[in-house]
């Protein structure tokens, strides 16, 4: 085997591992599981926002979240 295969089964593991065990274990958090609550009890998708949003999303919900809501 030469480097070449060294260095892509390596990268192939490392893809593995994050997206198999950190990424489901980050999921598990507090914080993921609350930012997660919050957007379903306020019918936000998240696959719907664009990667330009989120930068300006935390001002977003802070402005919801003082804002009397209407019922």
């Amino acid at each position: 085997m030469n480097r070449r295969h060294i260095k892509f089964i390596f990268v192939v593991f490392a893809i593995v591992v994050i997206w198999g065990g950190v990424l489901p274990r980050l999921a598990e958090t507090e914080t993921v599981q609350n930012r997660n609550r919050w957007l379903d009890e306020h019918k936000i998708d998240p696959a719907a926002m664009f990667y330009t949003d989120l930068p300006m999303m935390d001002d977003v919900l802070r402005k919801t979240e003082r804002r009397p809501q209407s019922r």
